[in-house]
């Protein structure tokens, strides 16, 4: 009996510690990220991998790229709080809004061990209440994601600014002969994306920020994802929100780094079209 509490005990102590250590460390680095951004930065580009690579933000003086590759809407609009709190000059975003944003399963990510590589660590200690309890409704799996992601997280080294106005081109070019279908497989549906969506878009409204919905290049995107039931999620849910469908924006095979991305050319192509158009 003596053993097996000892034995508790010391597992105890081993697994409260270092979750301990990590949550007053990350606590730490948090309340300490510079959210300032240069004067003259007023347009934000935010989303996912899309925008990441589609929008060269060495190109627009007035706008900055904050977006991440495979950021959901909770995320960004965490980031997008802070950012507005810091940022009175802020007065425009451009927000990603891609087939899987809106899809049936669009809360997958949110879940994935892959997914989460640089997401859980850095935002779990500005969580609220309401995004706790969205983990804590899948314990098991936010406790493998502090422990495995952010203890590895933590050992590379966390970059708490969050985001970077460095654009990192791609210079691949599209091979057609190697695009295949590949069928979206999911399982948690997709209430949390379009709740922190639409927070989204009352945060601009209530801030007076206008905010546009942007679908990028894609290179036939009918081969991987049902577009009637992306135009009638919009429609039914976001449709208060202009929608910029870019989908079919004319690039040639060498802009496009695969069907789903541009490369460095066709980034520069597509962000002086923006910049043009919007003024940027």
């Amino acid at each position: 009996m003596k053993s097996f509490l000892l034995k508790t005990i010391f597992f105890s102590i081993l697994i409260l510690v270092p979750a301990l250590v990590i949550i007053m460390t990350g606590r730490c680095f948090s309340n300490n990220v510079d959210w300032k951004l240069p004067a003259h930065k007023h347009v934000l580009f935010m989303g996912a991998s899309q925008i990441v690579y589609g929008v060269n933000d060495s190109l627009t003086p007035a706008g900055i790229n904050v977006a991440r590759e495979s950021e959901r809407y909770m995320f960004t609009y965490i980031k997008l709080q802070h950012l507005l709190e810091h940022n009175s000059q802020i007065d425009t975003v451009f927000m990603e809004c891609a087939p899987n944003d809106l899809f049936e399963h669009a809360d997958d990510k949110y879940f994935l061990d892959n997914e989460m590589t640089g997401f859980f660590a850095k935002y779990y200690p500005l969580f609220n209440s309401e995004q706790w309890v969205m983990y804590k409704e899948k314990a098991a799996t936010a406790f493998g994601l502090l422990y495995r992601k952010t203890i590895i997280d933590y050992i590379k080294g966390i970059d708490y600014t969050y985001f970077s106005s460095k654009f990192p081109p791609r210079t691949k070019t599209l091979d057609r002969s190697t695009v295949k279908y590949k069928p979206l497989e999911g399982t948690y549906g997709n209430e949390i994306n379009y709740h922190y969506l639409r927070k989204i878009i009352e945060l601009c409204n209530k801030e007076n920020v206008k905010l546009y919905l942007v679908n990028c290049p894609f290179y036939k995107p009918e081969l991987f994802f049902n577009m009637e039931y992306y135009h009638n999620a919009y429609n039914s849910n976001f449709s208060d929100v202009e929608l910029l469908d870019y989908s079919d924006f004319q690039v040639e095979d060498d802009e496009r780094n695969d069907a789903h991305h541009l490369n460095d050319k066709g980034a520069i192509k597509f962000t002086k079209m923006l910049k043009e158009k919007y003024n940027l």
